[in-house]
């Protein structure tokens, strides 16, 4: 690592270690600091009229309702934290349930800005226990409220909440904000409540109403209208300024005495009664204009970034109540959709193609699946992209994948933006013109247009991947070979056979006390060969150089001409011919071997050798996986498994194609998709009758190789010459070797033996793969090979107190 790239890394966690700290002292503060949510307050005068306040949480003084209480019995309803729901509907039941507690029978109800949603709420479903209805400032229909619908009102509710929950808890504010408690108490108040009731509320409320409006209060003056509008008998009162209040104290004082001393006028007008019944106006609304409009605007483009057609139909609703005109709306929709997308992109090529290459991610996603999903989208992805602009809940993981497998940028901005120009006007348009059906409209399309691809999708693959394919001999035979695969576990991920193993290698770390203590069973090893070790490294510290095949090293850094000498001169030293093996010095699973044919073949590899590699001569024979491993304390190893390695062939029989060849095969069928590809060339053509085919060349089981259980192979030579070999290694008691011998006779004798490559703690008793073997099998011979090896890193740690085991976070950063 770079001194620059670890002073980033350092300065990272000292940031996040000062974040925590911070945060940590800030919450404890605050903690100590909150008070508990104050009980209901009663306050009693000598008077049998009492009056139930529904407040605003972050209104603590009000001048108005002060001066009244000084006269009445005033009950200030809070709204405690211990209720979950804090709806208007549920506070209005609690408020009724404890009138009845203390005795109280009826009450004028005063509600002011949000504690208007209670107040009208309980005067609806109460009304003979509500004497009087007082609103000051207060909220109502939903039409009227911010973005006039339920849908986007409360997803700037749910945003709110939010927002005020992180900065009290993720934010190291130390109590600054000293009404932070009382912000998320109203949002919650808004999020918990459904203003689409409060229309109907007001239709059933008979009793007397004082509507009390001040301007630049925050509530629109128009709600106040409609609030009037509704109820016929009630009296509107609106005050120019803030100095109004002494009037209005007044007012609402003389008001709830002629309540009480039953004097008020209630005769309601004829006009006003057929007003009350008339539909919802949108034209009396009063277009923004300067710095509302601008405003407008901005509110518009952030609430893109909670949701693009939700904001888009809610725009629509604006422009049809007035409120904007079509093109700056228009404007502000396409503008937030335009911002928001690139920066799902943007989040995509950041946050996801920087992971991709590390673990967990890459051990499900390997570097060419990425490269075809970069081809498939850079040829599909026009379509998609428009596509996804036109179903709800498609656009995000569209997006982000875009940016994630590194598609062309300005690809994504033309195609996307050439979406946004076809469906951002019409939605907006369409909610203009159809208003607030609109938006039952859209989410009755939102709630089933999921369902409906999904659906598509899942009858398009039924019908495309299997119906239509058994009609074919292709298509039947590679069907079986994916039922094979998907029924015989030596096919299956390895991340499904190894989550039991892992959970046992929780258990020894238990036992052992050390998570890494199986890294000590190759001291000579970095890491004990638990992942990118090093192929060249290991083969050198065999001193019985007779029995390793000869090898060579190319460096990565070399030039293309240097990297030819090296091979041409490893080819004269050992006096070979070709095939050469050419393969990574780090790698795994066959990953990047090569079996080079001839000096053409070589010419075409070595610009692509950009990291180190290992020259190797190739040996004819039989291959077998030898698992070995020895304690510390004894002077014999043992053998703890021998895996039989069969190269795949097929036979030519004069008529029927390679590829037909190897659908026909009961074994080649299960892997055919890799076996076409690996044989793409020659696939079409017809090999003559007795003609052998080599479909594999490595003995790798992911490439195709079939693996056998070898036990009856093992004999007492074998294990004599493969403990000789390993003792030469100094420092090596566990791990496989992968061998080549002339026959299995020579193996049984232990003789002619050449050792390709060794593997580490982390290697596999390949036998398990043997088809005759269960599941369950598999799973007890890996967890027997872990804890031998876990034994044999205890006896090395106690024959070397010194000897240091590698942290955990040592291992998870090799795994990167």
């Amino acid at each position: 690592m770079s001194l620059k790239k670890a002073s980033l890394k350092h300065g990272w966690k000292l940031f996040i270690s000062i974040y925590l700290v911070l945060l940590f002292i800030s919450n404890v503060l605050i903690n100590l600091s909150d008070t508990e949510t104050p009980s209901i307050k009663s306050i009693t005068k000598q008077t049998d009229s009492w009056v139930l306040y529904f407040s605003d949480p972050l209104i603590t003084k009000n001048e108005i309702v002060n001066e009244v209480s000084k006269s009445k019995n005033f009950i200030y309803w809070s709204y405690s934290s211990e209720y979950a729901d804090l709806s208007y509907q549920n506070q209005a039941k609690l408020a009724a349930n404890y009138l009845d507690s203390i005795g109280v029978i009826s009450v004028h109800v005063l509600g002011e800005a949000v504690g208007g949603g209670p107040a009208i709420h309980f005067s609806s479903k109460y009304p003979e226990k509500t004497k009087s209805l007082s609103l000051i400032n207060a909220i109502g229909v939903t039409e009227l409220e911010l973005l006039g619908g339920y849908h986007l009102n409360h997803a700037l509710y749910r945003t709110k909440h939010v927002f005020f929950m992180t900065i009290k808890y993720l934010v190291p504010h130390f109590g600054l904000f000293g009404n932070l408690n009382e912000k998320i108490t109203r949002a919650k108040i808004q999020l918990d409540s459904d203003q689409r009731l409060i229309r109907t509320n007001l239709n059933q409320i008979k009793i007397p109403v004082l509507i009390q409006q001040f301007d630049e209060s925050g509530v629109s003056l128009e709600l106040a209208k409609e609030h009037a509008r509704l109820l016929p008998q009630s009296m509107f009162k609106f005050y120019e300024n803030q100095d109004g209040k002494e009037k209005a104290a007044s007012d609402l004082a003389f008001y709830l005495m002629s309540v009480e001393d039953k004097t008020l006028d209630s005769e309601i007008s004829s006009l006003r009664e057929v007003q009350s019944l008339l539909p919802f106006d949108i034209s009396n609304n009063v277009s923004a204009e300067g710095k509302a409009l601008l405003i407008l605007m901005i509110v518009i483009v952030l609430s893109t970034l909670i949701s693009e057609d939700l904001t888009c139909i809610g725009t629509g609703l604006l422009i049809a109540r007035g409120l904007i005109g079509f093109f700056p709306g228009l404007f502000a929709c396409l503008f937030g959709i335009f911002f928001g997308d690139i920066l799902v992109y943007l989040s995509g090529k950041w946050l996801a193609s920087s992971t991709l290459h590390k673990a967990p991610l890459k051990w499900f996603i390997n570097e060419k699946d990425v490269e075809k999903s970069y081809h498939w989208f850079e040829a599909k992805g026009p379509a998609i992209i428009i596509a996804s602009r036109f179903i709800p809940g498609t656009r995000f993981p569209t997006y982000f994948s875009a940016g994630a497998i590194g598609a062309s940028f300005w690809m994504f901005i033309f195609y996307f933006g050439v979406a946004s120009i076809l469906w951002t006007p019409a939605l907006v348009g369409l909610a203009a013109i159809s208003g607030q059906k609109m938006l039952s409209y859209f989410n009755l399309y939102q709630d089933y247009a999921l369902w409906v691809l999904l659906g598509f999708f899942i009858v398009a693959y039924l019908l495309f991947k299997i119906l239509i394919p058994m009609f074919t001999f292709r298509g039947r035979r590679v069907l079986l070979g994916k039922w094979k695969r998907i029924t015989n576990w030596e096919f299956w991920p390895p991340f499904i056979v190894y989550l039991p193993v892992f959970i046992y290698i929780i258990g020894l770390w238990i036992k052992f006390r050390s998570f890494t203590m199986f890294t000590l069973a190759n001291p000579a090893i970095p890491e004990g060969g638990f992942i990118r070790e090093s192929k060249i490294g290991i083969l050198k510290n065999i001193k019985t150089i007779e029995s390793v095949a000869k090898f060579g090293f190319i460096e990565g850094e070399e030039s293309d001409e240097k990297k030819k000498d090296i091979v041409d001169s490893f080819i004269k030293e050992n006096n070979l011919n070709y095939p050469i093996v050419i393969k990574p010095d780090v790698g795994e699973r066959g990953k990047g071997v090569n079996i080079i044919k001839d000096e053409e073949e070589l010419n075409v590899l070595i610009p692509n050798l950009s990291t180190g590699h290992v020259i190797q001569e190739f040996i004819e024979g039989e291959e077998f996986g030898v698992f070995y491993y020895r304690f510390p304390d004894q002077s014999k190893g043992k053998v703890f498994s021998i895996t039989k390695k069969v190269y795949l062939k097929l036979t030519g029989d004069g008529k029927h194609t390679l590829e037909e060849l190897i659908l026909k095969d009961s074994r080649a069928v299960c892997m055919a998709k890799y076996h076409f590809d690996q044989h793409i060339d020659d696939l079409y053509e017809i090999p003559e009758k007795g003609k052998i085919i080599k479909l594999v060349e490595l003995g790798t089981h992911s490439r195709g190789a079939v693996f056998y259980d070898g036990s009856e192979l093992q004999t007492e030579k074998l294990v004599e010459e493969i403990d000789r070999i390993s003792k030469s290694f100094e420092g090596f008691y566990f791990g496989r070797y992968d061998i080549k011998v002339p026959s299995k006779d020579h193996l049984k004798r232990g003789a002619g033996i050449k050792v390709i490559e060794v593997n580490g703690v982390t290697s596999e008793s390949t036998n398990i793969y043997d088809p005759s073997h269960s599941f369950f099998y598999g799973i007890r011979t890996l967890m027997k090979q872990w804890r031998i090896a876990f034994e044999i890193g205890k006896q090395v740690k106690e024959n070397n107190p010194s000897i240091k085991t590698p942290s955990v976070s040592h291992l998870l950063s090799l795994l990167r």
